[in-house]
């Protein structure tokens, strides 16, 4: 649930400077798909803003944060959220953050051979990323 919120607040919240989300992230036709966690039971906590989700994909709603700076990193074998899911989630936030000008302030990244993790390695690049941008 931490990279769901994570993008939520970023966007609701200017006292985000910087977000970081890991594994939680794609549209919501891909996720609404037969086998998914969202659709065992799961969805309903994904749906708690009323209407919201009929009007607005989940990129939609990242995509308020922009132009913050936003790092979004998905495991190309997550059962959770499925690649072509995340990848048409990543075009559109490119292209919100492009039409800002802040184009070197959104990273997003698929991570092949991982699934639904947040290892040392993608720990090693996130958090000098989020440095980067939080300098006091």
């Amino acid at each position: 649930m931490g990279g769901f919120r994570a993008w939520q607040l970023a966007a609701l919240s200017d006292k985000v400077a910087a977000t970081a989300v890991i594994s939680w992230f794609g549209t919501w036709n891909g996720l609404m798909q037969p086998g998914n966690n969202v659709l065992r039971g799961q969805s309903a906590f994904y749906m708690l803003h009323p209407g919201l989700s009929g009007r607005l994909d989940i990129p939609d709603i990242a995509s308020i944060a922009a132009p913050k700076p936003m790092l979004i990193y998905s495991g190309g074998q997550d059962k959770l959220f499925p690649a072509e899911a995340v990848n048409d989630a990543f075009a559109k936030v490119h292209k919100v953050w492009a039409s800002q000008n802040a184009q070197d302030k959104l990273e997003t990244k698929t991570w092949p051979e991982l699934g639904h993790v947040f290892n040392q390695q993608q720990q090693d690049e996130v958090f000098p990323w989020l440095a980067r941008w939080l300098k006091p």
